[in-house]
């Protein structure tokens, strides 16, 4: 997968550099590099790209020009999928999910410094303060707190190579209305998961906005039993909290209102964009 994966990210570069579009590989492609000894100690299965969000309908239309498939398109919440010889790539316009924070694409990509040394080819390196949060967004955008079996180790991980800069997190998390969030993510980390970096890093994390601790009880226990029902009724609590999980509450309330609709129009068999 990782020769694919570095197959298609050169192509995607090469067709969004001739566009003028700039995107940014973040996660399993280029964490495997930078906080692993070894590529073999940290899989994935697809190629995960920033956008900025202007850049999402151009680069839409150079992927339709290239031929290469689309599997999927949300220019609603900022979401393009497509394969490059059968390895999926995910392109994200919005930081994590649309309405979780106040961070935009085009902030962290305008961070981003040039790496001429983790592939034979440029690409924008996002910086790692940008890139925790954005697996915390990633963590937090869908059941509230949910990951594969491989973003707790690159939280771990992350997080280690940034206790020198903890404060700057902090400050990131602050400025982009997620310190909640962040909060959250630090706190099922280091109950669920023991971790004791994330217990200490919790001790610096100033006093924040709670959930609702009864859901949030209750979202726990639903996600260790079984039954589609119970997993159904689990995976909707947890988008709720999600979507509570910014500091701002104008987000908050934007985050709800459109899980609600786009639910409504699935409902009603009707694709929400």
């Amino acid at each position: 997968v990782d020769t694919l994966a570095v197959s298609a990210l050169r192509q995607v570069v090469e067709l969004s550099s001739a566009a003028h579009i700039v995107v940014a590989p973040v996660k399993g492609v280029v964490l495997a590099r930078w906080i692993y000894e070894a590529l073999d100690q940290r899989p994935y299965q697809d190629l995960d790209l920033l956008v900025g969000r202007s850049a999402l309908l151009p680069l839409i239309r150079a992927v339709k020009s290239r031929g290469w498939p689309i599997r999927h398109v949300s220019v609603e919440m900022g979401e393009l999928e497509f394969e490059v010889d059968r390895l999926v790539v995910e392109v994200h316009a919005e930081f994590g999910r649309r309405d979780l924070t106040r961070l935009s694409n085009d902030e962290v990509i305008a961070r981003a410094r040039p790496d001429r040394e983790t592939f034979t080819f440029d690409v924008p390196r996002i910086d790692d303060v940008d890139h925790l949060l954005l697996l915390v967004a990633n963590v937090t955008k869908k059941a509230y707190t949910y990951a594969n079996p491989h973003q707790p180790a690159d939280l771990e991980r992350l997080l280690a190579r940034l206790e020198p800069r903890w404060d700057a997190l902090i400050s990131g998390a602050q400025a982009a209305g997620f310190t909640t969030g962040l909060h959250s993510v630090a706190a099922w980390m280091a109950d669920e998961h023991g971790s004791a970096l994330f217990s200490r890093f919790l001790l610096r994390l100033p006093r924040r906005r709670r959930l609702l601790p009864a859901a949030v009880k209750l979202h726990r226990r639903l996600e260790t039993r079984r039954g589609n029902r119970l997993e159904r009724l689990s995976g909707l609590l947890g988008l709720a909290l999600a979507t509570q999980t910014p500091d701002d509450w104008q987000l908050r309330g934007q985050g709800l209102a459109r899980i609600v609709r786009r639910g409504i129009w699935r409902r009603l068999r009707r694709d929400p964009g």
